[in-house]
């Protein structure tokens, strides 16, 4: 909880440096970039998260893994290196993605659906939660056959379950409920 606070606050004082829209939208790259970087490697987490290596050695390391990061975010990395938070740099850069988004009025929805669905679907489910949001609406489709058919819908914190396997474990809890009684 405490890194969360640390981190959105290194987060917000990242995104009130900003000149210009080219900066924030610079700082926007890097920070995508570190976030899903650090999703995708557990290994990258170890490393920052370690207090066996030396701030000094992760920043240096980290500059490598990015060698494409501004100069604002690497003055970021050594702010907070300077800081003794070298560890908070991956949520810093997810608190950062957040709060851009926020600004911009930007709204990520994840789809999760049974099979593949068509663009035309997918169009019309975009405009429809841009109706709803009155955001910019980014639509990631995923599939999970475990799902048999309908979807999940997740908006923010949100999440509009319509599946077949959760209809059916309504139904079964429906079925015991009776039972008992």
């Amino acid at each position: 909880m405490n890194n969360t606070r640390a981190a959105k606050r290194y987060a917000k004082a990242f995104l009130s440096i900003t000149k210009s829209e080219n900066d924030l939208s610079i700082m926007f790259k890097d920070m995508s970039s570190v976030k899903k970087a650090f999703e995708q490697s557990q290994e990258l987490k170890l490393f920052i998260d370690s207090k066996v290596i030396k701030e000094t050695d992760k920043v240096e390391t980290l500059k490598t893994v990015f060698p494409d990061l501004s100069t604002y975010s690497i003055n970021l990395l050594n702010h907070i290196m300077n800081s003794g938070r070298i560890d908070l740099f991956d949520d810093v850069a997810k608190c950062f993605v957040e709060l851009y988004n926020e600004k911009m009025g930007n709204q990520n929805v994840t789809l999760i659906s049974a099979s593949k669905l068509s663009e035309t679907i997918l169009t019309e489910i975009k405009s429809k939660v841009k109706s709803l949001t009155s955001k910019n609406v980014y639509l990631t489709n995923k599939v999970d056959k475990n799902l048999i058919g309908g979807f999940i819908l997740k908006v923010g914190d949100k999440q509009y379950d319509a599946s077949f396997k959760q209809q059916l474990k309504n139904l079964e809890q429906e079925i015991f409920n009776t039972s008992i009684q």
